[in-house]
């Protein structure tokens, strides 16, 4: 009887300690990566100042039309924000995505009703695109 309760144990803390061990992605979605939305929605987080060290394709695509008119032509929402922008006063979507934990800037966050990514910035337009169409 001792033996199967130390089995049962050992499982127990082995189930317990593996998520510590190797964590699973936080999708978007969860408390402590979300931003609830009614509609896709698209967040560009660079800092201003350093606009000069970003690669001018990467640069290009923050300043793209052709993402901005597909988000708008979709019934969508998005912003471009520096990471020291006050958004107290704006809507709570815009609150959450800036408050969420970014590893480098400039950071994209992409969400929809059911789902969403938080990541850095691709390289170049296409590659914003296709995380925005994803």
């Amino acid at each position: 009887m001792k033996s199967i309760v130390n089995i049962v144990s050992a499982i127990i803390l082995l189930l317990i300690f593996s998520d510590l061990i190797s964590p699973r992605p936080t999708p978007l979605g969860t408390p402590s990566d979300s931003i609830v939305v009614d509609r896709l929605t698209v967040v560009i987080i660079e800092e201003t100042q350093d606009r000069g060290r970003i690669p001018p394709e990467q640069l290009n695509a923050i300043n793209s039309q052709r993402w901005r008119e597909y988000v708008n032509k979709n019934n969508g929402q998005w912003r471009v924000l520096d990471p020291d922008t006050d958004v107290h006063k704006d809507e709570q979507w815009v609150q959450d995505a800036i408050s969420l934990e970014r590893e480098s800037i400039p950071w994209l966050i992409v969400a929809k009703q059911q789902s969403g990514s938080s990541t850095p910035l691709p390289l170049d337009i296409d590659g914003l695109m296709e995380k925005i169409k994803k």
